[in-house]
Order: C-alpha cells, then sequence, then structure tokens
C-alpha cells in the first residue's frame, strides 16, 4: 500500500530542532506538541503521555491550525496500516470518546474508495512512533499575515530566486533576531531557509565557497528601494558586524556565523 503524506503543523521555534534532528535516524515530532492537553490525557497505551505525532492528510486542514499550532510547517509519509485515523469534530466534542472510535488510515481509504482526495477534510491521523529522517521534510513556513514586517518584501523577492544568498540572508535575519522567536527577522529568517522546493545538493559548498560579505552587500543594495524598511534593519546589523570585526581585527563572515548561532542557540534553548 502506498505511503500518505501528512501535514504537521509546529512553532516556528522548533523547526531548527527538528532539522538537527533529522540529522539522526529518527525525529520525534511527538514532544513539539507542546503542553498534553485533555485528548492527550485520554490516551492509553502506546499513544499516552503525549507519545503522539499528528497530521492532517488535507493542507486546507493544517492551515486552519495555524493559529493554534503555529506557522512551521513539516510533512511526512505513513504507511496507512500503521496509524491510527479519526475526525477532528469528534475528537473535540470527545476527546476520550475518540480514542475509542479511532479506526486505521487503510480503512477510511477503503471506504474512500482508494482516493486520498475522497477522505474526510478534517481527518486526523496519529502515529505512536518517532518518524524515519528520511521520510520528513521542512516545508516553507507560513505565518501570519504581517508577521514578517519589514522583511516580507526582502524574503519574496530573494527565497526562490538566490538561494545562495537566502541562505546568507538567513544568518544576517538570526542575528538581527538576538534569540527572540518572536522576532519577525527570526520568521523571515525561516522563510529564507526551508522552501517547500527541496535545495540542490550542493548548496551547502556554495555557500560556504561564497563571499558572503560581498553577496550580502549586492542584495540589500539591489532590494533598498523596493524593501527599504528590512534592508536597512539589515544593514544596521552587517555595519554593526563590520565595526566590530574591524576593531577586533576578525573576519565579518566569521563574526555573522557566530551571532548567528548564539542567536539560534538561545531561540532553541
Amino acid at each position: 500500500m502506498d505511503r500518505i503524506t501528512l501535514h504537521h503543523r509546529t512553532a516556528a521555534a522548533n523547526l531548527p530542532l527538528i532539522e538537527l534532528d533529522g540529522l539522526r535516524t529518527r525525529v520525534d515530532l511527538a514532544d513539539r506538541l507542546g503542553p498534553v492537553g485533555p485528548f492527550d490525557e485520554a490516551a492509553t497505551g502506546r499513544y499516552a503521555r503525549g507519545r503522539r505525532i499528528s497530521g492532517w492528510v488535507s493542507r486546507a486542514q493544517a492551515d486552519t491550525r495555524r493559529g493554534e499550532l503555529g506557522p512551521g510547517l513539516v510533512t511526512f509519509t505513513v504507511d496507512p496500516r500503521r496509524v491510527l485515523a479519526g475526525r477532528a469534530a469528534e475528537r473535540e466534542a470527545d476527546p476520550a470518546g475518540a480514542w475509542g472510535s479511532m479506526r486505521t488510515l487503510a480503512e477510511w481509504l477503503a471506504d474512500a474508495g482508494g482516493d486520498v482526495a475522497a477522505l474526510p477534510d478534517d481527518l486526523e491521523v496519529h502515529q505512536d512512533q518517532p518518524v524515519r529522517a528520511k521520510l520528513v521534510r521542512l516545508r516553507a513556513i507560513d505565518p501570519e499575515p504581517g508577521a514578517l514586517g519589514p522583511y516580507a518584501a526582502l524574503v519574496a523577492a530573494v527565497a526562490d530566486t538566490d538561494r545562495v544568498a537566502a541562505k546568507l540572508m538567513m544568518h544576517l535575519g538570526l542575528a538581527a533576531a538576538d534569540g527572540d522567536a518572536d522576532h519577525p527577522a527570526y520568521l523571515a529568517a525561516c522563510a529564507l531557509a526551508w522552501r517547500d522546493e527541496e535545495d540542490a545538493a550542493d548548496l551547502g559548498r556554495r555557500v560556504a565557497r561564497s563571499d558572503a560579505e560581498a553577496v550580502l552587500e549586492a542584495v540589500l543594495v539591489e532590494h533598498e528601494e523596493t524593501a527599504a524598511d528590512g534592508v536597512a534593519a539589515l544593514r544596521d546589523v552587517l555595519d554593526g558586524l563590520r565595526a566590530e570585526a574591524a576593531a577586533s581585527d576578525e573576519d565579518v563572515t566569521g563574526l555573522m556565523l557566530e551571532r548567528s548561532e548564539l542567536s539560534l542557540v538561545r531561540i532553541t534553548a
């Protein structure tokens, strides 16, 4: 039986942790659910104490939960015979009873004649074990309108057109966020880092070989009129790094990466 793609929502601050997990064998999305609520408290056996990984077959249904669960979007695939599924309406009406009425996703598919599109729009799917890392993909974040603040125009202009520049701008955005997961610059960094289309395998090597300061300066100059506020904010950060580098006889790129990493450590702590 073919595997089915699920859409999982989470806070943007969780995405770097999930990516880090992805370097290992399995990714534990269960600990990205937040506080255990009535639904999890009612679970028994292998699903008890919040040990579930949940998602929706319908991207539209996942989008309706953005305000509750966060703008981070993760997809992974499941074997329909090995996961439980139930309607969101039933879970909300009777959290405890919902577990008793769940069926495997394979049974739901059988009722739908094997057509994924014919499944109920609010069908939730629950898996009880970490997902194999190779099955997980981080997608472009889907923040609330206006959440990217002054960086929205820059993200729109660069994220999909120049992936080397986008990855370097991500580091500058992390430095600008200064450890604040709610800062528009952090959300912009996430939007620059992860896209719906998978990056080329050699992107990391191309980023490492680039003249980071020159690439960033070129981007800021190119968009200083169409994205004035975002450019001004990031230029302040870059100029500050330049001044610090000159005073300490250090490398601007190295300082930016150091500041980016420190910011990320604070965000994911």
